[in-house]
Parts: structure tokens; sequence; C-alpha cells
């Protein structure tokens, strides 16, 4: 069986990559950059990691981080060299293995998009224009012209609008951070002038009202969907548009059709997180590509769609056989929900204050904090050790806040 190095094991993405390939005796080697703290390495404290590494970080030591992976690959069982499967988490180390692809093959095995795909899914704009050509719905979008300011440019639009960094995750910031919703001229001219100040002409889109949709994949190497995973955004911290605390696996075939057309036209391989928000059966929206392992992906293991596992058999190159007119929801368990447990706690008082009925709110957040049947994204009690890191590092920032 290969063994697995998993990289950017500070995430809890990473955490549940290990644990899911773990389960199945699969050796992992957890690697993380050198100037990550050893705590907030969670990967390394999971029972399922046999070794663990520090390495140079890719985004500033390209040639010395691509040179440790290889070390690291140099393995040999009975004199036949067996190659390792790189699963590459972070957008920095995905993209340095995907520029190396040619360097790294040798050693490794992997599956990963294309510099060009990566660039066009960080990248809002081109991202709406090639779904447009495709018939997906998208916001409607626009920018600031040629010649014209910012006063024009805000005296156009219908309010509320959301400003979007056409590259927002390469700036390192949080998600919730990439974005803000503006209600007036005045206070879009400040904020849109601040963004353009980091980084030059973001987007500026309608705001859509609904929910928010997910469409999961693993594409084999002939860019076919190896799996394909669906979940709903139940709950957000923060509740302006973070990242879901609470969510829940569903299947939609018109998301579903819209995510693998729009994956197909950009020759992608291994995983991405395709992003919707609205009603799937009436206005949806398409919203971005996550080109790499996403926050929910605890979600699809704990419904048995093992998106790690498949990316696994991607890597080595197991090919898709199922036609896509072919897949249907019974392939997993529907209407299971996950949670992060702390940030839906204090998810509690937004939502609180957008509840029309604030009693009845609180009664079934109660419900289902009490609700053994959900799964938590990074609490195991058999893998006890990562979490109580976890919870460490959630009270060293409660903390620093506080001061």
């Amino acid at each position: 069986m290969n063994s697995v190095i998993v990289t950017d094991v500070r995430y809890r993405m990473s955490l549940a990559i290990i644990r899911s390939l773990g389960k199945k005796g699969i050796p992992v080697t957890a690697v993380e950059y050198d100037t990550t703290p050893y705590k907030s390495a969670l990967g390394f404290f999971s029972r399922y990691t046999r070794k663990k590494e520090f390495l140079p970080g890719a985004p500033y030591e390209n040639t010395a981080f691509i040179n440790k992976i290889i070390n690291l690959a140099s393995v040999s069982t009975d004199s036949q060299f067996v190659k390792p499967v790189l699963i590459p988490v972070g957008l920095d180390s995905l993209t340095a293995v995907s520029k190396h692809k040619d360097v790294l093959e040798p050693y490794l095995s992997f599956i990963v998009p294309s510099p060009e795909s990566i660039e066009i899914a960080n990248d809002t704009g081109k991202l709406l224009e090639i779904a447009a050509c495709k018939g997906i719905p998208c916001p409607e979008t626009t920018t600031l012209y040629e010649n014209e300011t910012i006063e024009e440019l805000a005296a156009r639009l219908a309010y509320p609008v959301v400003i979007k960094y056409r590259e927002g995750e390469i700036l390192k910031f949080k998600p919730e951070k990439r974005y803000s919703i503006v209600k007036s001229p005045d206070r879009f001219i400040k904020v849109f002038e601040e963004m353009h100040s980091i980084q030059s002409c973001p987007i500026v889109q309608k705001y859509i009202n609904g929910s928010g949709y997910g469409v999961s994949v693993v594409f084999d190497k002939n860019s076919d969907p190896l799996e394909i995973f669906c979940h709903k955004r139940l709950r957000e911290y923060p509740v302006t548009g973070g990242p879901s605390c609470l969510c829940e696996s569903i299947w939609n075939d018109r998301l579903v059709s819209y995510a693998v057309t729009l994956l197909k036209a950009l020759k992608w391989q291994g995983v991405a997180m395709v992003e919707f928000k609205g009603d799937p059966e009436g206005d949806i929206r398409l919203m971005e590509i996550n080109p790499r392992f996403w926050g929910s992906l605890p979600l699809s293991v704990a419904a048995k769609c093992d998106i790690p596992y498949a990316y696994y058999r991607a890597s080595m190159g197991e090919k898709a056989e199922t036609r896509l007119y072919e897949w249907h929801p019974s392939r997993y368990k529907l209407g299971k929900k996950m949670r992060f447990l702390f940030q839906d706690i204090m998810s509690l008082p937004g939502y609180l204050k957008l509840s029309s009925n604030k009693l009845r709110f609180l009664a079934s957040f109660v419900l289902q904090l009490l609700n053994p049947r959900i799964s938590d994204g990074v609490l195991e009690l058999r893998d006890w050790r990562p979490s109580f890191y976890y919870v460490m590092q959630l009270l060293r920032k409660g903390k620093r806040k506080k001061q």
C-alpha cells in the first residue's frame, strides 16, 4: 500500500485527510512549514500519523520545499522504489507542486490542476467569463471602467452589492476579509478605495440572497469526475459570510451539472469545490471555485463519501467509470450534518440578531448542540490529541482578542 505525504497539517482539512487515510491503514507522513509553531501543526498529534517533518515554506523557498519533498519520497521496499502519494493541501503547496510537476513525478504520485487552471480559478473575473460562456448563471458583475472615477461607479450601482478582490486567496486574508457587502454609495466609495489600494480593480457583484452550496469533486487524469459530493451551508461564522460552522450533505443534479461543466472547461485534475449561492431549484448563482481542499471536507467523510481516499486513488491512476448522468445521491448518506462546535457557538449572537423568532431559533440551536448524530469536524475522542491542541489554539486566540 502506497504511503502518503500530507502537507500543511496546521489546517483542519489536513487532519481530516490524515484520519481518513490512516484509518484505512495507509502510512501517513505529516509535513508542515518550518515557520509554523510545533503545537499549531494539528496533524503532528494524530494517532494516525506515522512520521512528522518540518520543511521550508513553499511561498518563499520554492526550490528548497520541492527538494525536501523529493527527499521524503525516497523510500524503498524490498529494493523496489515505491512512490508515495503526495497530497498538497494549502494553496501555496498546491501551486508549487503544480509548477514543478515534471520534477516531482519521478518520485511521487499526485494529481493537481495545471498552473493555468489554478490561476483562472483564483481570478474571479476570468472565471465568471468562462462560466457565462458555458451557460452557468453568475451574479451581475462589473468593475471600474477605464477613465471612470470610483464616484461614477458608485452612482451607477443598485445596492446592496458585494466588492471582491479578484484574487482574494493569494492575499492570505481570511475568507470573510476577501470581500465586503455595502449598502450605500458613500460606504462603497470608502471600501472600494481601500480594497483597490491593496489589489487593483476589485470586482463588484449584485448581492445574492439565499443559502450557500458546494459541489466537491475529485477529477481523474482525464478530467472526469471520480467522486462528487454536495453540501449546503446551514450556518456560517461570521454570519455575514464566513466559513460554514454547520453544514449538511445534499444532492442536486443541477448544481452537479454546472460544476462538472465548468471544471471540464478548465481541464481540471484533482480536487476542487465549486461554490454557489441562492436557490438550487430557482435563482442560483456561481460564486467561486476553491482549487484546493476546503474547510467542510470532514462532512464528506462523515457522510461516507470519502473525498481524501478518492484523491488517493486518482493519484495512483484510477479512472472514472460512471458517466455523469448515472451519478446518484444514493452514493452517500444524505442529510448528514457536521459542525465546528466552537465556531457554531460563536455564531449564535449573530443569528439571534437576524432571527424573527429568537426563542424558536434558540431552542433549535440548543437541540442541535445536544444532538449526538451531528459530527464534529475536529473533535474526536479516539484521536483526542489534535482535538486538545485545537481547543488550546482557540483559547489562545480568544485571549489575544480580549487583550
